[in-house]
Formats: C-alpha cells, structure tokens, sequence
C-alpha cells in the first residue's frame, strides 16, 4: 500500500499548495487556506540569519498570553504585512516541529530570496524586533491516524523541504518519546536541491536524527542537480525511479508518501510511486497476501 500526500511550491494549482515564496505564486487579497473563523495573532520577529545566499531562517515568537496557538507538522503560517508593505496575503510553512514550538515558544521559517512583493520585504527589509499579524492553516500535514506503525516516505526539493522537515522533526519527537504505537516502521527521506548550499537542512537532520539512523529506522538522501560535489554522501544527480523503487522495498511495510516541490517534480513522483505501487503489486501478488492501494490526495 501506499499512500500519496502531496504539496506542490505553485499555488491554486491543486488543493494542497505549499505557501511558499514563488514567482509563479498568485496575489491573494483574502486567506486561503486557513479558517476565517481562528484568530490572528501577533508575532515578533526574534531572530534573522542567513542559511545560504538565497534563502534565510526566522524565528518567530508568538504573543499567545491564552496559549491557543497550535499547529501541526507540515502546516504553514498565512502573513499579513502592514498594509504599507503590501496588500497581498502570502505564506511561509513551518519548518519546526509542534513539541519543539511548545518548548521554545518560537516558530521556525526558511524563506527564499524572489521578487515576490511579501518574500522581497521578508528578505530584505524585515528586522529583529519587527511586528507581524499571522495566522497558522493547510491541509498538508502529517495524520498519525493513517499510519498505524507503517512507514513513511518523505521526499522534498528545494524550498519544499519546509513542511516535510517540520514532519520529519515530529517523526523524530514521536521516536524520542518510546511509544511504539505512535512510531513509524521505517522512515526514508529524500531531499534534493540545486547545490549543496541549498540543502540547509542537512546538518540539522543528520545531527538530531542521528541515533533513529543508528537503528536502521531512518534513511536520509541528498542530491543536487546543478553543481558538481566531492561531497560522497551526496548524490550529484536527480532522484530517480530506482531509487524510489529501492526506498519501498526497504520501507516493507505499507506507506505513506509526503512529497513536496515544484509542480512538475509533484507529477512525475506520483507517476513514479503509482506505477511502482501497481509493479510492486503484480511482482508479490502471487507470493504473499499484501494489498497496495493508490490514493492521491489533492
């Protein structure tokens, strides 16, 4: 079995849109996305540091004296700049995980350098100590109801990489905590960028989730498509079908897909794990009672 939870980096074009600065990103006058009915609330820009030339970490605290605020992993944040910034309406998903945000009271952001009016104030001209109306929303999150201790599949490019590290931090929290009945089988993650400098997440992933990797519960997969590396733990091409292939069959159980990235990166890895979920199928059917079913959720 596997199931199929995808987020793409352009907007309007299927229901799940990762709210993520993007030049093909429409003008929004409205939220979208999130419940008109939850309240907004005022956060203040704790600290701003740079990750790579083109994209920056913020952190955000939240002034939730009710404590009401809550998310979950793989959600995002809608912003709402003064007016006298922009009008438009953007948002940024979440890079930390739920636990983490109760510890610290700070929400974790990685935002790419566009022209995009929103990105462009946030990249440029946003401070510490600066006032910013948000909202938290989005149906691309990671549902422990589905998983009943299967594995799970994490598979992000570039930017995309926010949401399905927010999960994989939850999925490290779920780890941490010895409960098995809330733990996934096996995780396997995939995370591809244009050059190595783009995978900020890197060594954040590999340090905090180092032990789940000594277990053999946790594989990680890097790659970069524009640029040349020394680097061995990185593979200097795009993911392909085989490596899709080999992540399911050493998942084993039944899982369950996040992915999330540009629109034509959504397509063609659905393609690929549709396919492989019928080959795969056709291959044991004969030879065992496993069941695999397909369901894209969009």
């Amino acid at each position: 079995m596997i199931r199929l939870f995808s987020q793409t980096t352009k907007t309007l074009i299927i229901k799940l849109t990762l709210r993520m600065s993007s030049t093909d990103q429409s003008n929004r006058l409205h939220s979208f996305g999130t419940n008109e009915e939850d309240p907004i609330y005022e956060a203040t820009v704790h600290s701003i540091k740079s990750l790579s030339p083109s994209i920056k970490q913020f952190y955000l605290s939240i002034n939730d004296p009710l404590k009401t605020f809550h998310f979950q992993s793989g959600m995002f944040l809608d912003f709402y700049l003064s007016p006298t910034i922009t009008s438009i309406i953007t948002g940024y998903s979440i890079c930390n995980s739920p636990l983490n945000y109760t510890k610290t009271n700070l929400i974790e952001l990685a935002i790419r350098k566009t022209d995009y009016p929103p990105t462009n104030y946030m990249f440029n001209n946003c401070q510490i100590n600066d006032k910013i109306n948000i909202k938290p929303g989005g149906d691309f999150f990671y549902q422990s109801s589905t998983t009943n201790n299967d594995s799970i599949l994490l598979i992000c490019a570039g930017i995309g990489a926010n949401p399905i590290v927010s999960i994989l931090r939850h999925i490290f929290d779920l780890y941490s905590s010895n409960n098995s009945q809330i733990i996934p089988h096996r995780v396997e993650f995939f995370y591809t960028a244009a050059t190595k400098q783009d995978l900020v997440f890197r060594d954040s992933i590999n340090l905090s989730c180092e032990q789940m990797i000594k277990d053999n519960m946790l594989k990680t997969n890097y790659f970069v498509t524009k640029e040349i590396n020394d680097d061995s733990k990185i593979n200097n091409r795009r993911i392909n079908t085989m490596d899709l292939k080999q992540a399911i069959q050493w998942l084993e159980k039944p899982v369950t897909a996040y992915i999330c990235g540009p629109s034509p990166f959504i397509d063609w890895t659905e393609n690929v794990l549709k396919e492989l979920n019928h080959s795969l199928f056709e291959k044991y059917k004969n030879k065992t009672n496993v069941s695999f079913h397909s369901s894209i959720y969009d």
